[in-house]
């Protein structure tokens, strides 16, 4: 009886602890690719160059929209870092509770030189208010990357409209 006891305790806690991994996402960071071209390979063979040493052979953000350049206009990818609820790669060492518990959504496109279009931005907001809802994330843990505390990065650009976002996030 004891053992059973043990073993059913064991369970409730391991139950306890899948669900919280699964749904501990508390921000949500919004990056841009700072390239014209990109898909999940690709930005898997560019993560691999730049981080060498991180251990997770996956794109560094849970989500990618593409721009029409190696993934459809507004279409919406992740790799096995979002299905298995992998923290994230986004952000810098300074933040590594945005790394942990925010969720990253990296727009294709350099929003340095031009603004998103207007499909991208779409499925954007789409993706983020079904995020937010899904896992109970309020409207000020959402920031683009150069947005966030203690980051010092032009991401996601000079051309996203980072008010309207937010704006359109609330509505």
């Amino acid at each position: 009886m004891k053992r059973f006891k043990t073993l059913f305790i064991g369970l409730i806690l391991l139950f306890i602890l899948l669900y919280w991994w699964t749904h501990r996402w508390s921000y949500i960071v919004i990056h841009h690719s700072a390239g014209e071209y990109g898909n999940i390979e690709f930005l898997q063979k560019v993560h691999r160059e730049r981080q060498s040493r991180d251990l997770i052979d996956a794109i560094p953000y849970h989500y990618i929209i593409g721009n029409g350049k190696g993934l459809g206009v507004g279409v919406v990818k992740s790799d096995w870092r979002k299905s298995w609820h992998i923290w994230g790669m986004h952000v810098s060492r300074h933040n590594k509770d945005r790394n942990f518990r925010g969720l990253g959504i990296c727009l294709i496109g350099n929003f340095e030189n031009h603004g998103v279009s207007d499909m991208q931005y779409r499925a954007l907001v789409k993706l983020t208010k079904e995020l937010m809802q899904r896992y109970n994330i309020p409207i000020e843990n959402i920031s683009g990357h150069g947005y966030t505390k203690k980051e010092q990065t032009k991401c996601p650009g000079k051309h996203f409209p980072m008010e309207r976002f937010l704006k359109d996030l609330s509505i």
